[in-house]
């Protein structure tokens, strides 16, 4: 728990209790975001539900809906199957649930039409620490394994 004590600390520092907008997590804050990563790769289901219960203003019942369709669909990858899975899903692009470079990361796919791929600047996102976007070609040279949503 001390990495995940850490990357708390990290989150709260630069955020605090900021809200942020994305298409991987609707208005959460990045305090949430990173629980929320937590139990999704670790299995604890109760973590997440402890942060929830601690946070009135969450609706509990409608998160850990969300959360209990989106768990099972959370998986690590080497990074061999990390790219066939980008190639077979037909991603262009990843976007980061925390920091695209931390081995935690959970990544959504996301596709792109030829002209929309020519209007991302992946690197402008990488300054916060969320939502940060990659094409999984390049981010497969900075790791082993990786966490997908695998939709």
């Amino acid at each position: 728990m001390e990495k995940f004590e850490k990357r708390l600390a990290t989150y709260k520092e630069k955020y605090g209790e900021e809200k942020r907008q994305s298409k991987f997590s609707y208005n959460q804050s990045a305090e949430q975001i990173i629980y929320r990563n937590e139990a999704l790769r670790t299995g604890q289901r109760d973590l997440y539900k402890e942060y929830l219960d601690a946070h009135k203003d969450l609706d509990e019942s409608n998160e850990l809906k969300a959360f209990d369709s989106i768990a099972p669909r959370v998986i690590k990858l080497d990074k061999p199957s990390f790219l066939a899975w980008a190639t077979d899903k037909g991603i262009e692009l990843v976007e980061s649930d925390i920091y695209i470079f931390d081995e935690d990361a959970i990544l959504k796919g996301i596709r792109l039409d030829d002209t929309e791929m020519e209007d991302y600047d992946v690197e402008a996102s990488w300054d916060d620490l969320v939502h940060n976007l990659h094409k999984p070609e390049d981010l497969a040279k900075e790791r082993a394994y990786f966490w997908v949503l695998d939709e």
